[in-house]
């Protein structure tokens, strides 16, 4: 999910699209995904049901959408981040900055606190595309100078978002995840050394 994929997902949203996607979105947060449904979402952005079945089928192609575009404003500011950074420095970022998009960002808060489950099922889907975000990382990495093959840069940074995901989700007393600091230098110690020498 490279910047320019990121505008490209921009410049093709429509007026009514973004006013249907930012709707679910806060439905989806008040609600949660399970019992957000279609009629409400329709009702508050002012459009008719199948005004929104014609663009998101079901509830499913709806939620990735709203995903997709969390996942292009994180990866936005992951390029600016990590922009004249090293493979080492862009793991910590990445780390850092996924921390605090799941602490900022409503929609992944309330997924976390009230239904978790739903990241297992997502990576295992469409909705929630773990391959995608993996992609992310690894072009990050590559952009940041790594030097592996496609294939060991791919499973490497599958390896690091699970790891990421799974202490998202799943906290440990070890780490404070409110403490900044902590959260990089808890990257430095553990996560850069999975990626190891890779320049």
């Amino acid at each position: 999910m490279a910047q320019a994929e990121v505008g490209i997902e921009a410049a093709t949203e429509s007026m009514t699209d973004r006013t249907i996607l930012d709707t679910a979105r806060k439905v989806f947060e008040t609600y949660g995904v399970r019992r957000a449904n279609i009629e409400d979402i329709a009702a508050r952005a002012g459009v008719s049901r199948s005004t929104i079945y014609r663009r998101f089928p079901t509830k499913d192609d709806l939620f990735e959408r709203v995903v997709r575009r969390e996942g292009e404003l994180f990866f936005a500011t992951l390029d600016q981040a990590t922009t004249g950074r090293n493979p080492q420095q862009a793991v910590v970022e990445a780390f850092a900055l996924g921390v605090r998009l799941v602490q900022d960002s409503p929609l992944y808060s309330r997924i976390v606190e009230s239904e978790p489950e739903l990241f297992g099922l997502f990576s295992r889907s469409d909705v929630f595309p773990i391959r995608r975000f993996a992609d992310g990382i690894a072009h990050t990495l590559r952009r940041c100078g790594a030097d592996l093959p496609d294939a060991d840069l791919a499973n490497i940074a599958d390896i690091l978002l699970r790891v990421a995901l799974g202490i998202i989700v799943f906290p440990t007393d070890r780490l404070d995840i409110s403490d900044q600091d902590a959260v990089r230098d808890y990257a430095a110690r553990y996560l850069v050394p999975i990626i190891g020498d890779v320049s």
